[in-house]
């Protein structure tokens, strides 16, 4: 899915749980990652975070956000890797407070993984996962975005939520109601997995107060409303 298709379908998602945590998830992670270059991404052997790590450093990088670009450890890099390719598992030994990880496994995570995550969390790092809910995973974790458990079976429970400043009333409609049956269908089976979400997260982690405090975010909030155009960050 390309950036266009993936900021629309954001756009589609306002309101909905599916929206609203994977907003909150990326942006704890940018909030909770407070030294340079402390983004970490750590994965399954077999399917390394390839795609989550490609995103974020392409959002990051066009929202001018240089100071928490992702850095993908991987488990044994090849001799002749390029340097962004390079980084291997000494990496999570040196992490620390200041330092998020952010663990992305579709599948059961095995003991080996386990254990480097708990080393890592022992160093004072602060463990973000996207899972499929694996209850030894979520022990570790700080915070954990399971994206199965966000999309319903249909999407006959979802409501979009389209605030109108000039009246401050609120519309209310199923999505059922806005959009032809093939849209649904094409926006069911874009939810549906593991790649939707990580988009989310993506295009999420690079909105201007992400890093920001949540009363911070409120306040902004608050001078946007009263003055009628942006505040300044």
């Amino acid at each position: 899915m390309d950036l266009t298709k993936a900021s629309l379908l954001r756009e589609m998602l306002t309101g909905t749980e599916l929206g609203t945590r994977t907003t909150s998830f990326a942006h704890s992670l940018r909030r909770y990652t407070t030294r340079r270059g402390g983004l970490l991404l750590f994965g399954p052997p077999e399917d390394e975070p390839w795609h989550l790590t490609a995103h974020l450093d392409d959002e990051l990088h066009r929202a001018g956000v240089e100071d928490v670009r992702p850095s993908l450890v991987r488990w044994a890099p090849p001799p002749d890797a390029p340097p962004h390719l390079a980084i291997g598992l000494d990496r999570l030994r040196d992490s620390g407070k200041g330092e998020s990880l952010l663990v992305v496994s579709e599948d059961n995570p095995a003991d080996t993984l386990l254990e480097r995550i708990e080393d890592v969390r022992r160093r004072g790092t602060t463990i973000f996962s996207i899972d499929n809910g694996n209850r030894d995973l979520a022990s570790l974790s700080h915070e954990s975005l399971v994206p199965e458990l966000l999309v319903p079976s249909g999407l006959g429970g979802w409501t979009t939520h389209q605030v109108v400043p000039d009246r401050g009333d609120e519309v209310l409609g199923t999505t059922e109601d806005q959009l032809p049956d093939e849209t649904l269908t094409a926006l069911r089976e874009a939810v549906a997995g593991f790649e939707m979400t990580q988009h989310l997260v993506s295009l999420a982690a690079a909105d201007p107060d992400a890093g920001q405090a949540g009363w911070r975010r409120s306040l902004r909030t608050f001078i946007e409303r009263l003055g009628g155009e942006p505040a300044q960050p």
